[in-house]
């Protein structure tokens, strides 16, 4: 009896040890980087040039120019990649990347944010005339 008590307590703490590591939280830093991945940066003003992009988009579906918005959308997200001289596949790989690393995602976002709350001040605050 009690050997079998051994084997029961041997079995629960292989289980337990098995749960434990199952369920540990994923490290997003196994995610393997992109040999093409667009540095923190530069994908920073990517992503500002894209929610530019997104205004851009929704103005003109809300004017409605005669564009549907898939078609305004693909020639704006174009625009940003021949702009930046990056392919969507690259883009795509870094954004997954990025969105696998959230920390860096959000300082990414902030930084759009940062930089879209300037750009608005700027946008608001009257401008003197030159003379």
């Amino acid at each position: 009896m009690n050997n079998l008590m051994k084997r029961i307590a041997l079995l629960l703490s292989m289980t337990f040890v098995l749960i434990i590591t199952s369920c540990s939280e994923y490290n997003s830093t196994q995610q393997l980087k992109p040999e093409d991945l667009i540095e923190e940066g530069e994908f920073t003003n990517i992503m500002f040039d894209m929610r530019l992009s997104e205004v851009i988009i929704r103005q003109d579906v809300t004017t409605n120019n005669g564009n549907d918005a898939d078609s305004i959308s693909k020639k704006q997200y174009n625009f940003v990649f021949k702009k930046h001289n990056i392919s969507s596949e690259r883009f795509q790989r870094s954004l997954v990347y990025y969105t696998n690393n959230p920390m860096v995602l959000d300082e990414i976002n902030n930084a759009v944010v940062d930089s879209l709350n300037i750009l608005k001040e700027l946008i608001k605050t009257p401008q003197k005339e030159v003379e």
